[in-house]
């Protein structure tokens, strides 16, 4: 892993992957920002016909930059609510792309407070297991995804399931890997079944780091 610091002088800070990782998603918000302006500028002076599209489409690509904001490397390092955190990402995932496909997306947390790091990691695992259950397990088609974050314990369970039919033994992909990579720094294990009535995945970790 690349590590280094941005600025040698300060006693703690951040790998220089992490310093890379937070510029070029700033870079990206901006680009949503320019385009949104765009459009509703468009919307503002267009035909009357076009508006209405114009400004769906800046509404959009407002709530896909809400999404990717939720999934920026956090700043502060104090515990964090997992379940608020978890639920607004969820929300935008919903707005960005999955509510106009017929997808409902639904979390049910219980009151759990991890790190910083940590509860950034579960959100980037969440977002990808949702990724991967409307792009494989629902496909073209309308059903539901379910969020579910329980303390069992010294553990947390992280549930994502589906209605959709995926794969039976789906190849993994860069996705799964990503998964299994993230909750492996969060000391914990991954596991798939799919059944033709829908897919889960469940992530276990401990709440406490290793």
């Amino acid at each position: 892993m690349l590590t280094g610091c941005a600025n040698p002088s300060t006693s703690s800070c951040q790998p220089l992957a992490s310093h890379l990782v937070e510029e070029i998603s700033h870079r990206v918000i901006n680009e949503y920002s320019e385009a949104i302006a765009i459009l509703s500028l468009a919307a503002s002076q267009g035909e009357v016909k076009a508006a209405p599209a114009l400004r769906r489409a800046a509404d959009r690509l407002h709530a896909m930059a809400e999404a990717h904001r939720s999934l920026l490397v956090p700043i502060a390092e104090e515990d964090f609510d997992l379940g608020h955190h978890v639920g607004k990402l969820c929300s935008s995932l919903s707005r960005a792309s999955l509510g106009e496909r017929g997808i409902q997306l639904t979390v049910a947390t219980d009151e759990i407070r991890l790190d910083a790091a940590r509860c950034w990691r579960v959100g980037l695992i969440v977002s990808e297991l949702v990724r991967n259950a409307a792009r494989h397990g629902l496909k073209d088609r309308q059903g539901s995804i379910r969020v579910s974050l329980n303390r069992s314990g010294s553990s947390i369970w992280c549930v994502v399931c589906d209605d959709g039919c995926a794969a039976s033994d789906p190849p993994e992909g860069s996705g799964g890997r990503l998964i299994r990579a993230l909750t492996a720094e969060l000391g914990g294990s991954v596991q798939w079944k799919f059944t033709p009535c829908g897919s889960v995945a469940g992530v276990r970790f401990p709440l406490i780091t290793p």
